[in-house]
């Protein structure tokens, strides 16, 4: 009898160590999962959230420098400047008119050069067949990019004068410095500023006696070759102590002359 009631307690230890293992199992077998799938959604999250802060940071740092001007009747230049130091990805340029009710989009149906990956500093030069829209009122031009910026061209709005066949240009300004130094004192000066053609843009006539420097901002309406002239008034005219030419461009519009009376 003593024997028999020894198997069945040996009996019964090995089925309550099976039962736990069996529960370590089930547990094992039911958490394990749930906590590598908790983790690999936190990592997933973690991920994202860095990927977000670098696109965000990449998007941050882009910076396009873009020109449109007149190329001639029916044709527009625009050029862009990759001012940046990463490669920006130029996908779209929209040309929309001023209202933004109605609107033409230029993009790689019709553009085929987009989309284009631009190096940082890289300039690049897109012409625009502008012949079936010269009856809107004005053009908005803005540059899209891969990451989502847009940039606007610093001509904007855009307008093409059909009476006299030219471009305009909205807020782009074209300036020509000028600095007299005079040791004299006491002397009148006049400016002459005239461009192609020797058509006459400017002048100015200190008017008054001026003693020192005289100095004078003068704006012209569009870039090119310009020839400045300085005079000083003696001997009952105007007689010339200097003459330069200068050239303006849509990527430096700005100048500076100077001259020394002797």
């Amino acid at each position: 009898m003593a024997r028999y009631r020894s198997r069945r307690r040996k009996k019964r230890g090995i089925a309550s160590v099976i039962g736990i293992l069996l529960m370590v199992g089930i547990l094992i077998t039911s958490i394990l999962p749930t906590f590598l799938y908790v983790n690999e959604v936190n990592n997933y999250y973690d991920r994202t959230v860095v990927d977000m802060k670098i696109a965000d940071d990449e998007r941050s740092y882009e910076n396009l420098e873009v020109h449109a001007y007149g190329y001639n009747e029916t044709a527009v230049n625009v050029f862009i400047i990759n001012r940046s130091p990463l490669a920006v990805n130029i996908t779209r340029i929209w040309v929309m008119e001023p209202s933004l009710l109605n609107y033409t989009i230029f993009n790689a149906t019709n553009c085929p050069d987009l989309p284009y990956q631009m190096s940082s500093s890289e300039q690049v030069t897109y012409a625009l067949d502008f012949s079936d829209i010269l009856n809107f009122d004005g053009f908005m031009i803005e540059v899209t990019t891969g990451r989502g910026n847009k940039f606007s061209s610093i001509t904007n709005p855009l307008t093409y004068d059909s009476e006299n066949q030219e471009w305009q240009t909205g807020t782009m300004e074209f300036h020509i410095q000028v600095l007299i130094n005079s040791g004299q004192g006491n002397d009148r000066f006049k400016i002459e500023i005239h461009g192609l053609n020797e058509t006459h843009y400017d002048w100015i006539d200190s008017g008054n006696n001026v003693q020192g420097q005289f100095f004078s901002v003068f704006n012209v309406p569009m870039p090119g070759y310009y020839n400045v002239t300085a005079l000083k008034w003696g001997g009952g005219q105007f007689n010339q102590i200097g003459n330069k030419t200068v050239v303006l461009t849509w990527i430096v519009p700005d100048a500076f002359c100077q001259f020394w009376d002797s």
